[in-house]
């Protein structure tokens, strides 16, 4: 079992640093308030009332409207539920509420939850750590911006480090011959599907953590000899296994029958490693419909076939998403890596998603703040997370089970570029 967590003495210049952060916060919400949602937040909204609305028709004892959730919760299977599911209380108490309030409200959940991930992280990890998660990347202008709007990514980053923070927890325990309870194990699920609900591309991420550590757990208990302290450790595992796939399970399940196919998390991949990797123009077996996206158009094409074929909405993006990439060789996937891992380290991307249009007034502050001085803290920090994979800890236990996990986590991380069209969200 984890020994209790001690107590955090008053730090005052972690509690000042944590100020400065939700400051930040709530002089930059006054650039985006009036911001309408756009793009994938207009799902992520929609999402949101259709959960709202399936609360509601299950407490008035109502059936379900089926429909509504297959339209607007599964959609096109692009978008795991974490978002709706932070914006469904909103809608619940506010049906009509606006987008500020529900910029407001974001703002209060992902403040929330930063501030909760610092506290965690000043009692697992310590000082240095906390204070570095205020000043990256809770004091980089557009990472505050962006934890204002409805995408999971930045949550998902917060509840990756305190999952991370209880798996050092569980460790520790375990080099004193404690192994974790099943309580342990469910609260480790729970974080760790609470990760792949809100950005469901950080899966590699948490199953790499997660198998890290039952590694180095049993290595650590196999001294005591006993054979209940391993039993109780694999419980614990199984348990922490048993919630991430019984909360994944109703996902998958409703998105599987709302496409006719085989959904486990999301169906954007194909079309994602089309368009990263393949000829953009063969998609749809030639061009897709000019009048559309290149995401949007062959998720249409490739409904259309499977309506006139009887197969499956998925099965057809993998077909369209194989022929795209027939002529792909290492020389221009390594090409198409290198520029991903260019727009990894870019933030231009995302001045168009912030930026009010009616705003002109304030080009200053977006070319500067939302871009120049982001990239200027962004930059060397890169450099910097890149130059730690390669330092080998020679510390105590505790400090290089730290570092494995964290090292582990990144490398997962750093696999976006290579499977995905990146961004530096």
């Amino acid at each position: 079992m984890i020994a209790p967590l001690r107590a955090v003495r008053a730090d005052p210049l972690l509690t000042a640093c944590v100020a400065v952060a939700l400051a930040l916060k709530v002089v930059l919400f006054a650039r985006v308030a009036d911001l309408p949602f756009r793009g994938d937040e207009v799902a992520y909204h929609d999402a949101g009332c259709a959960l709202a609305n399936l609360v509601r028709d299950l407490a008035w004892l109502r059936s379900p409207d089926g429909g509504e959730l297959s339209r607007n919760v599964v959609g096109s299977g692009w978008f795991m539920p974490g978002m709706g599911l932070v914006l469904m209380p909103l809608y619940l108490v506010a049906p009509e509420a606006d987008d500020t309030v529900a910029r407001l409200w974001l703002g209060l959940v992902s403040g929330a939850v930063f501030v909760l991930t610092v506290v965690h992280v000043r009692r697992s990890l310590g000082r240095g750590f906390a204070l570095a998660l205020c000043a990256f990347p809770a004091l980089v202008p557009v990472w505050v911006l962006l934890s204002l709007t409805a995408y999971g990514d930045l949550l998902a980053g917060l509840v990756l480090v305190l999952l991370l923070t209880r798996l050092v927890d569980v460790l520790r325990a375990g080099q004193e011959g404690q192994p974790p309870t099943v309580r342990d194990g469910m609260v480790l699920g729970f974080l760790a599907i609470a990760v792949v609900y809100l950005r469901s591309s950080a899966v590699l991420a948490v199953v790499a953590m997660a198998a890290t550590a039952v590694v180095v757990l049993l290595w650590s208990l196999r001294r005591t000899g006993e054979r209940s302290v391993l039993g109780t450790s694999l419980v614990s595992a199984a348990a922490a296994g048993a919630v991430f796939a019984g909360l994944l399970l109703p996902w998958s399940i409703g998105a599987s029958a709302a496409l006719d196919d085989r959904v486990v998390t999301t169906t954007s991949v194909p079309t994602a490693l089309a368009n990263t990797f393949g000829e953009r123009a063969e998609v749809c077996y030639g061009p897709c419909d000019p009048g559309s996206t290149v995401w949007f158009a062959p998720v249409r094409y490739a409904r259309e076939v499977a309506r006139a074929t009887g197969g499956g909405e998925v099965t057809v993006l993998n077909q369209m998403s194989s022929h795209a990439r027939q002529d792909v060789t290492s020389r221009s996937y390594a090409r198409d890596v290198a520029d991903n891992f260019e727009r990894y380290r870019s933030i231009d991307g995302f001045g168009a998603l912030l930026k009010p249009p009616d705003a002109p007034h304030d080009r200053g502050f977006w070319q500067w703040v939302a871009r120049d001085l982001s990239l200027e803290i962004f930059g060397p920090v890169s450099w910097l997370v890149l130059a730690a994979l390669l330092v080998v800890s020679g510390r105590r236990h505790s400090e290089q089970v730290v570092a494995v996990l964290l090292k582990v986590g990144l490398l997962a991380l750093l696999t976006q570029p290579f499977v995905h069209l990146a961004g530096s969200r």
